[in-house]
């Protein structure tokens, strides 16, 4: 994966969702004023290197050829904290009643997720996993929308994601070698 990683998994995301609700995804903030027709909210709202992966050693293919070895790249792992959240079709409130429909569409955008739990991008397989969230954190992130009335919501954790920079691929081999005089500026001055 390259520096594309997070908007990759992302647009993957959003279209397995869209396909299981049967409609657009909103992919933003919650808050959104105009959603139009879209009932599925998909937000990206926290990212964190993943520590137990940071200093492992990530390998790339070269090309597109299977046989051909993999190269070492330097790479970030991270963890990407998506908040998915549905729109009510029965307006704000609705005396304090669920909206059905609003239930139905994040049962439907769940099972889609758990009976996929993979995101699969060239390279690279990253697991998406429903995260529990106390009340107190998930407060705090509604806490970002002030204007936004609280909507029914889950955390789903994807990782690792990985931005990786691009492998460096070998040269020519060497098959001349010139030798130049001269003095090395480190090397020790012989008297």
């Amino acid at each position: 994966m390259t520096a594309e990683a997070i908007f990759d998994v992302t647009a993957v995301l959003g279209a397995r969702l869209a396909a299981a609700v049967g409609g657009p995804v909103y992919v933003g903030p919650p808050n959104a004023e105009d959603v139009g027709e879209r009932t599925l909210c998909l937000f990206l709202f926290h990212i964190v290197v993943n520590q137990a992966m940071r200093n492992d050693r990530h390998y790339v293919a070269r090309s597109a050829d299977p046989g051909e070895p993999l190269a070492e790249a330097d790479a970030l792992p991270l963890d990407l904290r998506f908040l998915l959240s549905v729109f009510r079709s029965a307006g704000a409130g609705n005396g304090g009643v669920a909206d059905p429909d609003e239930l139905l569409t994040l049962g439907r955008a769940v099972r889609a997720l758990h009976e996929r739990p993979f995101v699969e991008l060239p390279g690279q397989y990253a697991r998406v996993t429903p995260e529990p969230y106390p009340m107190e954190e998930m407060s705090r992130v509604w806490g970002l929308f002030p204007q936004t009335s609280y909507r029914t919501s889950m955390v789903y954790l994807v990782s690792p994601v990985a931005v990786t920079a691009v492998p460096v691929t070998a040269g020519a081999p060497v098959v001349h070698r010139t030798d130049r005089p001269g003095r090395l500026l480190d090397a020790p001055v012989e008297s």
